[in-house]
């Protein structure tokens, strides 16, 4: 029986070709930094729709005459939806495709935002939102896996680091956005831009995004495709042959390699450092401004602390990341969590005892920035290296779907917190940094897959 062209047996006496090599001792070039745009562009998207419920909620109270407490079961579930989406959208990913994923993903939060705009009641609005959050946590694992698997070793960290920014900026993009539309068009004018724009980017995605080579060498018929990017991307490949598949990837057991050895205990810990990530992070979104109101600080303060934590974060994620590059990537993330536990627990008692002036407190959350929201971020770039290219996707889906169980819980014991005061406040966020520091201890970073 003759063979398929483009299948294995056809390949036999093909040149073999080490894609992860061919890409880790390459240059940075103007292609895979397009990939990298277009990735980003998807994410800070994601931030945006992930967070324009909040923006829109006090217009939305007063047009329905509900109080806040009526939102807080839409949000809490909007989150564990998020985590479901998170874990199949990893899924889909390594089986169908990153490209196709993340496209679908993008085109449908994009149409659900949309939609919102025509929501009549709070119910109408929560199952708009509900399939939002589906694809918005379908999205990230996606994005993050292309953009690593499009970089060089050189350039991997500071790469994904960018993109997974891109959320933060997404989130002052948002707020810029509901500052100019809101007093103006009102909330339906700004699900409608958000989806709009959404839906534009959906286009440039479709047009201009290409599959992931790690992905595409698994895949026998695709290898003419797999030759296109990788020239594409300046690489020097002959018109004919076979990629080597590491030795990791030819039994990788789909998920279930992701909970027995040796992958369990990188599992484990991705997954709490996560969680304790997003807790920090997600009770300083949502309790940061309450905890300084509470404290007697005027709006201008609590709005200036919360955008403070979040450009510190931006400063500490492209800071370490670098450092991540040029020293490895434990090493750095170990420092960070140190250096972060020992600041943040020194700036609750700075800030305790009665006001301060604003250049303090606006000092003091941009600290705990570098390194809280740094850390979240930084943690991408070793998770991507922890997990075999074939089952990349469903490890970052995994371990942020299990990790968003923080978000739920900074959110939720925000109140109590907050009434605890200012110093068991930061005294969390110091005890999140100590945690992911220990989980990063545990996770062992993988090279050349």
């Amino acid at each position: 029986m003759n063979a398929v062209p483009g299948t294995q047996d056809d390949e036999a006496d093909l040149p073999r070709i080490d894609v992860d090599a061919l890409i880790d001792a390459g240059r940075w070039s103007a292609y895979q930094k397009r990939v990298l745009a277009l990735c980003t562009a998807a994410i800070l998207l994601d931030g945006m729709d992930n967070q324009i419920l909040g923006f829109a909620m006090p217009a939305l109270m007063k047009a329905w005459h509900l109080p806040r407490e009526s939102f807080v079961p839409v949000i809490v579930a909007g989150l564990l939806i998020m985590s479901i989406g998170t874990g199949l959208g990893g899924w889909l990913g390594d089986r169908a495709g990153r490209r196709p994923t993340l496209v679908s993903a993008v085109g449908l939060f994009g149409l659900t935002t949309a939609l919102s705009a025509f929501a009549d009641d709070l119910p109408m609005l929560a199952a708009c939102r509900f399939l939002s959050t589906l694809a918005l946590g379908a999205a990230l694992p996606n994005a993050t896996a292309l953009v690593s698997e499009f970089s060089p070793a050189s350039r991997r960290s500071l790469s994904v680091s960018i993109g997974m920014i891109a959320i933060v900026l997404g989130g002052l993009v948002g707020g810029a956005l509901s500052a100019w539309l809101l007093p103006a068009y009102g909330w339906r004018m700004l699900f409608l831009t958000a989806g709009v724009l959404t839906l534009a980017v959906t286009g440039a995605l479709i047009a201009l995004l290409p599959e992931s080579p790690r992905f595409l060498r698994h895949r026998p018929r695709r290898r003419a495709e797999l030759g296109r990017v990788l020239r594409a991307a300046g690489l020097d490949v002959p018109a004919r042959f076979a990629p080597e598949i590491p030795a990791a990837e030819t039994a990788t057991g789909g998920m279930k390699a992701l909970f027995r050895p040796p992958l369990l205990r990188d599992t484990l810990a991705l997954s709490a450092a996560f969680l304790f990530g997003l807790l920090g992070n997600y009770l300083v979104f949502n309790w940061g401004p309450t905890m300084l109101a509470a404290l007697g600080y005027d709006l201008a303060v609590s709005s200036l602390g919360a955008g403070a934590f979040n450009l510190g974060g931006i400063v500490g994620a492209l800071v370490g990341s670098r450092m991540m590059d040029r020293y490895g990537l434990r090493p750095p993330m170990l420092v960070m969590a140190v250096l972060g536990c020992v600041c943040t627990m020194a700036i609750g008692p700075l800030l305790s005892g009665g006001l301060h002036p604003t250049s303090l407190v606006v000092l003091g959350f941009a600290a705990a920035g570098v390194f809280v929201s740094g850390l979240q971020i930084m943690l991408f770039s070793l998770a991507v290296t922890a997990f075999p290219a074939a089952i990349r996707a469903q490890g970052l889906g995994i371990t942020l779907s299990l990790g968003r169980i923080g978000a739920v819980a900074g959110s939720g014991m925000g109140a109590i917190i907050v009434a605890a005061g200012i110093v068991p406040f930061f005294a969390v966020l110091g005890l999140s940094c100590l945690a992911i520091g220990i989980a990063v201890l545990l996770v062992q970073p993988r090279t050349g897959s």
